[in-house]
């Protein structure tokens, strides 16, 4: 870090001066967030009150949380390329670390999208606890109703029991289905800290902010529900998930189960014995950012791409397996994240034509040379 302050300071007022040209000639990133907030004001306008997040605890959730495991996921995808091309890992490591604190161009090519993803973060935070409130659940009985029909009157969890009904692979799933956070948060680093503002890189964290905001945010509020893990807990009869919960439970007092472990804790947030954290089953926002990053690392790497892929399919089957999902969660989110993919690529072209977005890659490189 001093290093890195030294490299600042060495470049005087042009630190500075570049540091707002990378705000100004991303401003497109913040609208999304901006969006966010307009929405959470005019939902909790029908509130009383509602829990606000501080800004102080949703950055320092992103540095102490987010940004090391991104960090890890980054190191170990570069360390297993350098392996594979029969170079050094370790020295190629530290030379790639020590041109990013010599060489502050990723950093400043990097806070827009920082301060962009804490103000996302926080009015995420706001609205997923506030979903009951704001609209009870009520879309869970018409959800397994249809993820019924679509599968010719047979739950979807019943088809996928006769292959993931065996503790070792219940428990090899739920380690997978935990990996999420590292595969999300390693590609928001990835993407974050280029050299230089490409269109991809513009693309994934605008159908990224979208994905949130719309899916995350707007669909989960209008299709408010809980998901399988909590169908017998809403007291809803008839519960359909019965069986799985308890083949779950019978799982768990053989290998340690994080999801259940985790689900309960959503369940005290929700009843109040504990911080609530947020319940929200549709669209599935794992499902959904999973394809995305997949659909993003297509034009860099096909080999890394169809690993996300397949990445993708094992947190949609086990979504369902562990009972955080319907199937029709997954469905409806991979049908989004394609949605948005496609309709953000024409708008990322258009805002990369524009004469102050080349200007300040110019500015970054010459800023970066000095």
């Amino acid at each position: 870090m001093t290093d890195l302050a030294l490299a600042f300071g060495q470049r005087g007022l042009s630190g500075l001066r570049i540091v707002f040209a990378s705000f100004a000639a991303q401003w497109f990133l913040l609208v999304v967030p901006a969006c966010y907030f307009i929405t959470n004001f005019v939902l909790f306008e029908r509130l009383p009150h509602y829990g606000l997040v501080t800004m102080l605890t949703v950055t320092i959730g992103v540095l102490m949380f987010a940004l090391p495991i991104g960090l890890f996921s980054v190191l170990l995808v570069r360390f297993l390329g350098y392996l594979k091309a029969g170079q050094s890992p370790f020295i190629e490591l530290r030379r790639e670390i020590a041109e990013f604190v010599q060489n502050p161009a990723r950093l400043v090519n990097g806070l827009p999208i920082l301060v962009a993803i804490v103000f996302l973060n926080k009015a995420l935070l706001e609205l997923k606890t506030s979903i009951p409130a704001i609209h009870p659940f009520e879309w869970d009985e018409t959800l397994a109703q249809l993820d019924r029909t679509l599968h010719f009157g047979v739950d979807p969890w019943v088809i996928l029991q006769t292959v993931m009904g065996h503790a070792g692979i219940t428990f090899v799933g739920n380690i997978f289905y935990s990996l999420w956070f590292f595969v999300m948060f390693g590609a928001l680093l990835w993407f974050g800290f280029q050299k230089q503002t490409g269109e991809l890189r513009s693309r994934f964290f605008l159908s990224y902010m979208l994905l949130w905001w719309i899916g995350g945010g707007l669909l989960s509020v209008y299709f408010s529900s809980a998901g399988p893990a909590f169908y017998g807990a809403l007291g809803l009869p008839n519960d359909p998930y019965v069986g799985l919960m308890a083949y779950l439970h019978d799982a768990n007092s053989r290998m340690p189960m994080i999801s259940l472990a985790m689900q309960q804790h959503l369940w005290d947030g929700y009843e109040g014995k504990k911080i609530a954290i947020g319940i929200s089953a549709f669209p599935s926002m794992h499902n959904g950012s999973a394809f995305l990053v997949a659909l993003a690392f297509r034009p860099i790497s096909r080999v890394l791409s169809n690993i996300f892929f397949g990445f993708t399919a094992i947190i949609f089957v086990t979504s369902i397996h562990l009972g955080w999902h319907y199937a029709v969660d997954g469905y409806a989110a991979f049908a989004l994240a394609g949605l948005i993919w496609w309709i953000t690529g024409p708008i990322v072209s258009y805002l990369h034509r524009q004469p102050s977005m080349k200007q300040f890659n110019d500015e970054v490189s010459q800023f970066s040379a000095r």
